[in-house]
């Protein structure tokens, strides 16, 4: 990972979202075709470019090893119930597995509409909070 400024470089697919979200207080860290955004009090976002389509926009956790599958796959299929903007899956892999929560902001970058989808996303990130299962359940 490079640490590169990518206001420099208005060209970039990402700048436009680069800007709004260091706007909001987060430290953008760019990384081939997606943004690395790090905030102190927010959940930190993956921000992925969609060649002609959009942005995808995650969110990763990783879960507690001793959590039995089934019963982190009914935490999960809780979470998408209560949920409105923003979908949760598992992603196991040999090592691990991260609960990953992702939206996505179609068509080309508008200010207000980002943001529109910036507070659907605080909204949503509230209800995962205060889910009894989230800091059992996660590391």
């Amino acid at each position: 990972m490079t640490n590169i400024n990518i206001s420099d470089t208005t060209a970039h697919p990402l700048a436009k979202y680069s800007n709004h979200l260091e706007f909001n207080g987060y430290q953008i860290q760019e990384d081939e075709e997606l943004l690395i955004c790090r905030h102190s009090r927010k959940p930190n976002l993956i921000v992925r470019h969609v060649a002609d389509r959009g942005v995808l926009i995650s969110t990763l956790y990783s879960c507690e090893p001793e959590v039995k599958r089934i019963n982190l796959l009914e935490y999960v299929n809780q979470l998408n119930s209560e949920l409105i903007f923003i979908k949760a899956y598992i992603s196991e892999d040999e090592e691990e597995t991260n609960l990953i929560m992702e939206t996505f902001f179609e068509g080309e970058y508008n200010r207000t509409n980002f943001s529109i989808l910036l507070d659907n996303v605080d909204y949503d990130m509230d209800i995962f909070e205060q889910n009894e299962l989230t800091r059992k359940y996660l590391q």
